[in-house]
């Protein structure tokens, strides 16, 4: 190539003879000297030199594999071993790239598919294997965030630069003015053969709906183009200047819309078969990759990963969690901790310790333990970031698995990360939503007894760790009022072990009456309403619970739910047939006299009042029987700050939900577990119970035992008869 340099002093040279010849001949001017001024300068901005490329070995070596060209020259994404789903992902784009065909893969949420997708096609591109390819977003801006990412890569990646000049140079010469790239002209030496060129236009695009390479002489991905197109936008007739689709990249398809709605995820699977399929050329059809994240059984990812249902896309799902950990227990508990962090609240109902360290350091006490057995897809998938204290925020992939747990829920992070949705096809359930349960609030402040409230009910789920209460004031008819629900701390339980629980447990509840006592509740004028009945669940540790019933006194019952919602198949709920000394009937509930603590049991249908529970949601709130939480609504679309705030709550109260099925011609009720953490509405069925036996009741009661209203005792006659 011509020095620079040499050419500069030739330039110079010239001009000052032809100004000795315009001189000589009077054609002179300012202005002619002016505007060859300006052409020479305008010449110069549009002219761009690329230079060799600085290691071609390296780049031939690289290109010759998929895994080692992604790793060097986009080593700040993928700076670790590549797994085995990713492995799979980049096999697949490979494969589809040199023999077409169709291929599907459900990768976990966060390993990286759809940067991983970009980086592929625009490797492919650069060496010249793809001139067309398309990249599919479930949305257009989703779509053009892909495309502006490929873009930053090529204009800022340093590595890029050395070994594709061709490309990198001329693009960075636009200095942000894709409209440069109309009259840009390159000079320099050819990539393929070496032989010279000079001020050859580039002819490429910088902006819109897709990107094409500079049209540089001897370069492998001269005229290249990656577009991108939303799967919410028309997709036929993608094609420029008769050049047709080679690889069209899926990322994501499936929307709200698609998930929720059977018909919009037909018309989406539609899109794909025709409308996509139909992209290709005579000879050769597109291939088409899909790489998406499973949310529900029923929804296009779903049936594309599914080879019964698309045999010819070589469907595969990879999971987080490869091998679930031998002491499932321990994590159970450290869920349990992790939750009670992040539901700890003070009075106005903020989180008084959001970072706190319980459940970390739980796990490191018991890492070997709590590690052993399992096995996960990417061990390098957790936030090692290093907190003021000096320890890290978390320090395996495992703990980042089961912080999402405690975070989303079983059910999502089933989906999410492992994807394998909860099965829904059968039974048809009852309706309830958490959504509903958040959005269902009644203006009225925490902790305040609304206006016509005769009567105010508590309940208590017990856990080693914690008490979940659950406070409602109630109107006649079974209006109900949510006015406080909280987390009461289980201190001086030893981390693994069961000793010391029973007397820890003791003290909570004593710190929970203290604090009924110290703090009441009262109507927005300031007069305090008594808690007149509190059930606490005694179906756990036993002992503990009545014995801290009985030293409580009145208003304080020990309480135990059966049914098949607690598990309880052969203990089975079953009225008495009639009152005894012993024996106390209610409506779906009835009490058992203890003779060795000598104690009241509150024995309930745990599945009756479930589904009363899940009933009062489903009424309208503006009628007689319904049930709301306390706090303001934005009146919108978007969750207002209270509603936000009850999305815990809402979550455990539809943990279980109630199904209906026909079996051999007969409609059955059952009941089904979406997630272990239910403890707010077992708390809360137990507050209802509890409403019941103050004599508040839903005219024609549960609708499952009739009890006449006058056969149920008086909570004086009961309390008398409790000692």
């Amino acid at each position: 190539m011509v020095d620079q340099a040499q050419l500069k002093a030739a330039e110079k040279k010239l001009d000052q003879q032809l100004r000795k010849i315009r001189k000589l001949t009077g054609s002179d001017s300012e202005r002619d000297r002016d505007a060859a001024r300006k052409r020479r300068l305008r010449a110069a901005g549009r002219e761009v030199i690329i230079p060799p490329v600085a290691d071609p070995e390296r780049r031939a070596r690289l290109e010759a594999n998929d895994e080692e060209w992604l790793a060097y020259y986009c080593g700040d994404l993928f700076w670790y071993d590549f797994t085995g789903q990713q492995r799979a992902m980049i096999e697949a784009i490979r494969h589809a790239i040199r023999y077409g065909g169709d291929q599907s893969l459900a990768a976990s949420r966060g390993e990286g598919k759809t940067k991983l997708f970009e980086r592929m096609l625009l490797k492919h591109s650069l060496s010249g294997e793809v001139t067309f390819a398309v990249l599919f977003a479930a949305t257009g801006s989703a779509a053009q965030d892909s495309l502006q990412s490929i873009r930053d890569t090529i204009e800022t990646n340093d590595k890029l630069y050395d070994d594709y000049p061709e490309v990198c140079v001329p693009v960075r010469a636009l200095e942000n003015t894709p409209n440069r790239a109309h009259y840009q002209t390159v000079t320099g030496k050819r990539i393929d053969n070496g032989k010279p060129y000079e001020q050859v236009p580039s002819r490429f695009a910088w902006c819109g709906h897709e990107i094409v390479f500079p049209r540089v002489p001897g370069s492998p991905s001269k005229g290249a183009i990656i577009a991108t197109r939303g799967l919410d936008a028309a997709v036929r007739g993608l094609n420029k200047n008769s050049r047709r689709v080679q690889v069209a990249g899926i990322d994501d398809p499936d929307t709200e819309e698609t998930v929720r709605s059977e018909d919009q995820a037909h018309k989406l699977e539609e899109r794909i078969d025709r409308a996509i399929a139909g992209l290709g050329g005579q000879q050769r059809s597109v291939a088409r990759v899909m790489l998406s994240t499973i949310q529900r059984r029923e929804c296009v990812s779903a049936w594309y990963t599914d080879p019964s249902k698309k045999p010819s896309w070589k469907g595969k799902r990879f999971r987080f969690l490869l091998k679930k950990p031998d002491r499932e227990d321990l994590w159970d508990e450290y869920v349990q901790l992790r939750q009670l962090n992040h539901q700890t609240t003070d009075e106005e109902g903020n989180f008084t310790d959001p970072n706190a360290r319980g459940a970390h350091n739980f796990y490191l006490e018991n890492r070997e333990a709590m590690d052993a057995g399992a096995e996960v897809a990417n061990p390098h998938r957790f936030d090692a970031q290093e907190l003021p204290d000096g320890s890290q925020l978390e320090v395996s992939a495992l703990q980042r698995y089961y912080n999402e747990v405690a975070r989303i829920g079983p059910e999502a992070v089933a989906s999410e990360y492992d994807n394998d949705p909860p099965e829904e096809t059968g039974p048809i359930e009852s309706g309830i939503t958490a959504h509903r349960i958040q959005r269902q609030v009644n203006g009225y402040p925490r902790r305040v007894v609304p206006p016509g409230c005769t009567v105010v009910t508590q309940g208590i789920d017990v856990r080693k760790i914690a008490l979940h209460y659950v406070v409602r004031a109630w109107r006649p008819g079974a209006t109900g009022f949510t006015i406080h629900y909280d987390v009461q701390e289980v201190r001086g339980t030893i981390r693994g072990s069961d000793e010391g629980v029973e007397h820890a447990i003791i003290r909570a509840l004593e710190e929970r009456k203290s604090d009924l006592e110290s703090n009441p509740y009262t109507t927005e004028d300031g007069e305090i309403v008594p808690v007149v009945s509190t059930l606490v669940d005694a179906g756990w540790k036993t002992p503990a619970i009545y014995h801290f019933c009985k030293l409580a006194g009145k208003g304080w019952w020990p309480a135990m739910g059966f049914g098949k919602s607690n598990g309880c198949v052969k203990a089975a709920f079953n009225m008495p047939s009639k009152d005894s000394a012993t024996r106390r009937s209610g409506q779906d509930w009835f009490l058992t006299y203890q003779r060795e603590p000598k104690v009241w049991l509150v024995a309930c249908n745990a599945d009756g009042w479930k589904s009363w529970e899940h009933a009062r949601w489903l009424t309208d709130p503006s009628q007689p029987g319904s049930m709301t939480l306390w706090g303001k609504t934005s009146g919108g679309k978007r969750l207002s700050d209270d509603e936000q705030k009850h999305f815990a709550y809402s979550k455990h109260l539809t943990a279980e939900v109630e199904v209906e099925e026909v079996v051999k011609g007969i409609l059955q009720r059952s009941w089904k577990s979406k997630s272990d953490n239910n403890h707010y509405l077992d708390a809360s069925y137990l507050c209802d119970v509890a409403a019941n036996m103050a004599g508040i009741r839903l005219l024609g009661g549960t609708g499952r035992t009739a009890v006449k209203a006058d056969s149920r005792p008086s909570l004086a006659d009961l309390a008398k008869g409790r000692t």
